[in-house]
């Protein structure tokens, strides 16, 4: 089989197998009109635009102990020193699992902001092998409440690896929602639910983005935190911030970037 029919083979498997979970098939159609679309040349973001917003990433960011220093930490801490015992659990597990489930967060930067900002109502977008999740459940108080949205790898078995990077003992310390982030967040907005901080690695489309970040906005608490992974992909990140004018940090880990608001 050539590369080229191998790569259509496995994109049609993923898609099918999104098509038979109950909890990924909304995405399953989500996909289908993403793919008609940029047949259409609509919502195509080109090679010139993201290598532009790359750019002002670079420009735009600064150190992550700058950052500490400009909301008020003075002794930030290390996460992977202070939890080094179930860092390297998780790892160890990690390393049995025959798939990747994605990668790391900003783990030092969730650590110390949620130890700093103590917030009732936590929310993340993205759980996977649950490393964000792991340091949510460690770094918060007892009177914080964790929800966490997931959608499923497209693998029939990915389902059981979800948030295994937390012990069993801690698995009941936050709630799993299964399915699409943006009905969940829909859903969230139209109860009026609302959360002091957000923590965003789910969809990370451009259109999948413009329409998240505006209801993540709406849900956030005046003075709450909002944390998205990776804002250098595409550029919504860049567009939210410039037309809702919001105040935001930028931080480089290794290749990517993290954008940070505060409403």
């Amino acid at each position: 089989m050539t590369y080229f029919f191998k790569k259509i083979f496995n994109k049609f498997q993923v898609y099918f197998v999104y098509y038979l979970n109950k909890n990924t098939r909304d995405f399953f159609f989500i996909l289908i009109k993403r793919k008609f679309l940029r047949l259409l040349d609509i919502n195509k973001n080109d090679k010139i635009k993201n290598k532009y917003i790359n750019s002002w990433c670079e420009s735009k960011k600064i150190s992550e102990e700058n950052f500490y220093r400009k909301i008020g930490i003075k002794n930030h801490k290390n996460f992977f020193h202070e939890k080094k015992a179930f860092y390297n659990s998780a790892i160890n597990k990690q390393k049995k699992i025959g798939f990747k489930m994605g990668g790391m967060a900003h783990l030092n930067l969730i650590y110390n902001l949620t130890i700093h900002l103590k917030p009732k109502n936590i929310l993340e977008t993205g759980v996977a092998f649950g490393w964000s999740t792991l340091v949510f459940v460690l770094s918060k108080r007892n009177f914080s409440k964790l929800t966490s949205l997931d959608l499923d790898y497209p693998s029939m078995s990915s389902h059981k690896f979800v948030g295994r990077a937390l012990p069993s003992n801690l698995r009941t310390k936050f709630k799993l929602l299964k399915g699409v982030d943006y009905k969940f967040l829909k859903n969230f907005s139209e109860e009026k639910k609302y959360f002091d901080f957000i923590h965003y690695d789910s969809d990370k489309s451009y259109d999948g983005r413009k329409k998240n970040y505006n209801l993540i906005w709406k849900i956030l608490k005046k003075k709450g935190c909002f944390i998205s992974d990776d804002i250098s992909d595409n550029s919504a990140f860049y567009e939210f911030v410039n037309s809702n004018k919001a105040k935001y940090y930028i931080i480089k880990l290794e290749k990517k970037f993290i954008g940070i608001l505060f409403k």
